[in-house]
């Protein structure tokens, strides 16, 4: 008897992913459900089964029933009363702009407040971080440097020594489209990004605060480019369909 070796293609749910690995992970799961959602193959509205989700991908319940719970956690998928759970709308063109925006203002503020107060075991954990970085991007592994970003910023944020300003971030992130960033940062930027961390870091250790913010809002900015230009790639593939 042969072995079967092809790529596995699910078409049900419309899900246009091809596997050449067993599924057995939440985060395989997830990255394959996230994805398919910013595609569009997974409709706003679309209910998201466990079982059939299951059945598709050749896997027990557990990985699908934890992705499906990180996608309601990333504000990917909403709870649909009594029990079940859907795909939640897309943000647009413009809340997009207006986070990114929002963004920019208060983590370049953060910036220039943390230059006069950041200590020198805050820089050393910076510096590992964008060495962490690197090494992530070496090895294609994406969704660490995703994770690493988020940390980066923390740091920074934490340095500021505001705890106003700390809350409102937090805030800000939890309600944003920051939840796609595992799903639209293409490798080309997320080099892209460390480069612009490094610089910001620079100006941190010189502890010049108008550098750093002015870095900080351009780093932001850049972010908010790339991801509108995939937006915007997206949406034209969909009128091409």
């Amino acid at each position: 008897m042969t072995t079967d070796n092809r790529p596995k293609t699910f078409t049900e749910y419309n899900l246009k992913v091809s596997l050449s690995e067993k599924i057995v992970t939440r985060d395989k799961v997830y990255s394959i459900l996230s994805k398919a959602i910013f595609r569009g193959d997974l409709k706003p509205g679309q209910r998201l089964v466990e079982s059939k989700l299951a059945k598709l991908m050749k896997v027990s319940r557990t990985p699908i029933r934890e992705a499906v719970i990180e996608l309601v956690q990333k504000g990917l998928a909403v709870p649909s009363p009594p029990k079940g759970v859907k795909v939640a709308p897309l943000p647009t063109k413009e809340e997009l702009t207006e986070f990114y925006d929002i963004n920019s203002v208060l983590r370049g503020l953060a910036a220039r407040k943390a230059a006069s107060d950041i200590t020198p075991q805050e820089i050393r954990k910076l510096q590992e971080i964008i060495l962490q970085s690197e090494q992530s991007l070496k090895e294609d592994f994406l969704k660490n440097i995703s994770k690493l970003n988020v940390k980066f910023h923390q740091i920074i944020e934490k340095s500021s020594n505001s705890k106003e300003l700390v809350f409102l971030l937090d805030n800000v992130y939890r309600r944003s489209s920051e939840r796609f960033s595992e799903i639209l940062s293409r490798k080309k930027r997320q080099k892209e990004s460390i480069e612009e961390h490094k610089v910001i870091l620079e100006a941190l250790i010189r502890k010049d605060g108008k550098q750093a913010e002015q870095l900080m809002r351009k780093h932001i900015e850049n972010g908010k480019e790339d991801l509108l230009q995939q937006i915007e790639f997206r949406d034209n593939n969909r009128e091409k369909e």
